[in-house]
């Protein structure tokens, strides 16, 4: 049996808060996390993972379900580009006070502040639009950054 990773983990969780639909376009920046949602959808979670054709859709598919079902919506994107192409449906979130949560890759802690390909500040992109923005470093992290976005996201709108 494979070892459960943090993003098997993130997606147990995201389910546990009764999330069951996430949008999101794959990318190198996320591989790993791409993989944990196609082992997730061969074990039969209960989930639904959408991948329009741009991660700018997929940012405007997660606040329009927070819109009309009243539940967060859940984005996830690449590092670099893919990013910054989440921030036009975040800004529409962010405008209209609805909860969307938005799961970004980052480049590898050694290659942070080397202009490695696709390198960006995301802690400092995400500022303006996020009620919330935090690296996950470790993976006792997760639970706690995760819980933590949610309730803000769930409080503040």
């Amino acid at each position: 049996m494979a070892e459960t990773t943090v993003s098997d983990f993130i997606i147990d969780r995201l389910i546990a808060w009764g999330l069951h639909r996430f949008f999101g376009y794959p990318g190198d920046g996320i591989g790993g996390f791409d993989g944990a949602l196609e082992r997730a959808e061969r074990s039969g979670k209960d989930f639904r993972y959408i991948r329009p054709t741009h991660e700018e859709i997929a940012a405007f598919l997660a606040t329009a379900h927070a819109k009309f079902t009243g539940e967060a919506g859940v984005c996830i994107a690449t590092s670099g580009p893919g990013a910054i192409h989440l921030l036009n449906g975040l800004y529409d979130a962010r405008l209209d006070n609805q909860p969307v949560l938005a799961i970004v890759g980052q480049q590898a802690r050694v290659s942070i502040g080397t202009d490695f390909q696709q390198q960006l500040d995301l802690e400092r992109l995400f500022q303006d639009v996020a009620g919330y923005v935090e690296t996950v470093t470790t993976p006792m992290q997760a639970q706690t950054v995760l819980d933590r976005a949610l309730r803000i996201a769930s409080a503040d709108r």
